[in-house]
């Protein structure tokens, strides 16, 4: 064969591969041209970030934590290491987890599952979370005396890869329960490593370990920290040095913020996972350690957990979704809490409503207003005032249609709104699935995109996004498509991006989706992303300069099913090593568009309600426009709740007045006239919600 027909073969091959690439790509391509035609440019651009990746995110959310009137960032992580970013009022950040005692563990800061092994810089013994694997690496200790100990499991567990260390593993059932404890006893001569794959991450690990030389010589976690762990004599001589740690991980899932006891500084709702929807079936001393958080702020920095104390139970409640509420209209915050039916144990799974006493301690009242609903599985949820008459309802988009709780004589009622195009309960067993594709899918969002003075809402999901328009309190199931919304999308969130006074759209991946004035919405191009790639997303606008624009802050997890093959080469998928399917892409963007007056309110309540949670605000321009927000139900975080600031695009015209209708209090109008760009308003004297 001559060489110039090798290089004419060679050239055709490289053809046709670049044609099956670009075949492969040609949704990319158009999503490429339409951004590129946009003019994107004139109104955002790219920002640094902290973190430009962030593993297995359950939530992103927004909050002024320290009540300085800048807006910080938080996450939630199932296990992993979550994030607290505090602004410092320029549009940069700091990471203040640990220095706050926020850390899953604050007796082991950075015992956290992560990615990456930490940096051996000592010698001595290691322990961490890399991925899903727990190691003990004994680290140049060649010629110390041999290290022996003990790791107790509550759950499955299962050596991973080779290890120089000599083992044994041991499992028994309890009687009481229906998953094994497992130990694992160990003996290392000089260096070496463990590697061990429990089946549940969520459960106490108990580690007993014995070696003369562990004193300020064992460190835990990425961060390396070097506890101290007291020597104690266990069955002498046979345990002669040893010393024990237990470690634990706390599967956090909501987050929500408020200042509860009203004194001035945020408190901490936090609830948890129930390993897999399994936690019933395992022994007692597992059951009541495994519990939901409520951290109140101390004066002197840090904060104390009175879960407990103030009456919260776990009640095996897999906890996903809660809000803050005040349901009974008494001026005291309420806490509603979404347990979710993993179907992995028997039994009904209750939602959980307290109600708060006078005293701040709180009641379980769910299933004496009708609102336990155990046979229900809530795939999100919205409270806010749908009929304008001072108290809120409850919205919940289920597996089987949209329905509205309401509030009368005592008691919950329940009605059926309608179903979209798809729902769970569509397909068998998907019902329960509350992992990877399905986990992000039917956010609802609550706006008055409409400018008719009620708020509507809008359900996204990959398989057909539903627009609820609310119609003098009547709320009906509408297309999207019949005011120019998408008819599927990975998620949304209602946003006035240019202050002209309309409620905008923004998609992933469709992009911005304009308010032409008229009730309809035409596609921008802008900030347009790639279709059939992302799985996931969280977006969040919030003014991150204080410049008065909104910001973006978006989050984006890869469909792992749709990797194309090249992207196969770079990446993981296993359990037990590194695994890329949960690894979130972070995109910050800087709002510098010609964005007209925009005002943003801060409202302070009564002691009882200091974030003024449920206020309603509204807008009134001349000829009769009006516009309406409710503090706390425009909520773009997954399941948590924090980002309580009310923006509000002026436009052309400046409205005439605003009128607020304070919770269970008074209704007050205020000029706009003269008001600065961000404001704080406090509610009047007869607001207090006291105790």
């Amino acid at each position: 064969m001559s060489r110039r027909l090798i290089l004419r073969l060679f050239l055709l091959l490289g053809l046709a591969a670049a044609a099956v690439v670009l075949l492969s790509m040609r949704h990319d391509l158009q999503a490429w041209f339409e951004r590129a035609r946009s003019g994107e440019g004139r109104w955002f651009e790219a920002l640094d970030f902290p973190y430009r990746h962030m593993t297995y995110l359950y939530d992103l959310g927004v909050v002024d934590v320290n009540g300085d009137g800048q807006l910080d960032l938080y996450t939630s992580n199932h296990n992993y290491r979550q994030h607290l970013l505090l602004a410092d009022g320029h549009g940069g950040y700091r990471e203040a987890l640990d220095a706050w005692g926020l850390g899953q563990d604050p007796r082991l800061p950075g015992f956290e599952q992560n990615r990456d092994p930490p940096r051996m810089a000592r010698p001595g013994l290691y322990i961490f979370w890399q991925g899903d694997v727990l190691h003990l690496v004994a680290h140049r200790t060649a010629g110390w005396s041999p290290l022996r100990g003990r790791l107790k499991f509550y759950n499955r567990v299962e050596p991973v890869g080779e290890t120089a260390w000599r083992t044994r593993f041991s499992a028994h059932v309890p009687p009481d329960a229906a998953v094994p404890i497992t130990q694992v006893e160990f003996e290392a001569t000089g260096e070496g490593r463990l590697r061990l794959y429990p089946h549940t991450r969520g459960t106490p690990v108990e580690v007993t370990l014995d070696a003369p030389w562990l004193a300020g010589k064992v460190y835990v976690g990425a961060d390396a920290y070097a506890p101290e762990l007291p020597q104690f004599t266990l069955d002498a001589p046979a345990c002669r040095w040893c010393r024990r740690l237990e470690l634990s991980t706390r599967d956090r899932h909501a987050m929500l913020w408020a200042d509860f006891d009203g004194d001035g500084r945020m408190d901490l709702y936090i609830n948890r996972g129930a390993l897999g929807g399994m936690l019933r079936r395992f022994p007692p001393e597992v059951r009541t350690r495994i519990a939901d958080e409520f951290l109140f702020g101390t004066p002197t920095g840090g904060f104390v957990d009175r879960a407990h104390e103030l009456g919260l139970k776990k009640n095996d409640c897999s906890g996903r979704q809660a809000r803050w509420v005040d349901f009974d209209r008494d001026g005291r915050l309420d806490l509603f809490v979404n347990c979710q039916d993993r179907g992995r144990a028997g039994g009904g799974f209750p939602k959980q409503l307290y109600r708060q006493l006078p005293d701040g301690r709180l009641q379980e009242v769910a299933a004496q207003v009708g609102l336990d609903l155990p046979q229900q599985q809530i795939v999100d949820m919205v409270w806010f005032d749908t009929d304008g008459d001072g108290s809120s309802e409850l919205l919940t988009h289920e597996d089987t249609g949209f329905y509205l709780y309401r509030y009368t004589a005592g008691r919950f009622t329940r009605q059926r709104l309608g179903r979209g195009p798809f729902h769970r309960a569509d397909v068998p067993g998907l019902r329960y699935e509350a992992t990877d594709y399905w986990q992000f899918d039917g956010k609802l969002s609550v706006a008055d995109y409409d400018a008719d003075g009620d708020l509507d809402a809008f359900m996204t999901s990959k398989r057909g996004n539903v627009l609820l328009n609310n119609d003098g309190g009547r709320l009906r199931l509408l297309s999207p498509e019949r005011v120019g919304l998408p008819a599927a999308s990975v998620a949304c969130a209602w946003v006035d991006y240019d202050n002209d006074g309309h409620v905008d759209m923004h998609c992933v991946p469709q992009g911005i989706l304009r308010a032409n004035g008229s009730g309809r919405f035409e596609r921008t191009g802008m900030l347009r992303l790639l279709d059939q790639k992302y799985q996931a997303a969280i977006v969040q606008w919030y003014d991150r300069d204080g410049d008065g624009r909104l910001d973006l802050l978006l989050a984006l997890q890869d469909n792992a099913s749709l990797w194309r093959w090249w992207e196969r080469w770079f990446k993981h998928a296993d359990p037990k090593g590194r695994d890329d399917r949960f690894v979130w892409r972070i995109l910050s963007y800087r709002n510098i568009g010609p964005a007209g007056p925009g005002l943003q309110l801060d409202l302070v309540g009564g002691r009882g309600n200091a974030q003024a949670i449920g206020a309603r605000i509204t807008a009134f321009w001349p000829g009769g426009r009006t516009l309406t927000h409710e503090v706390g139900a425009h909520e773009a975080a997954y399941s948590s709740q924090g980002h309580y600031r009310v923006y509000l695009g002026l436009g052309a015209s400046v409205p005439t007045h605003l009128r607020l209708r304070w919770p269970a209090g008074p209704i007050q109008d205020i000029a706009v006239q003269g008001l600065g760009p961000r404001i704080v308003l406090r509610a009047p004297e007869t607001v207090t919600g006291d105790r």
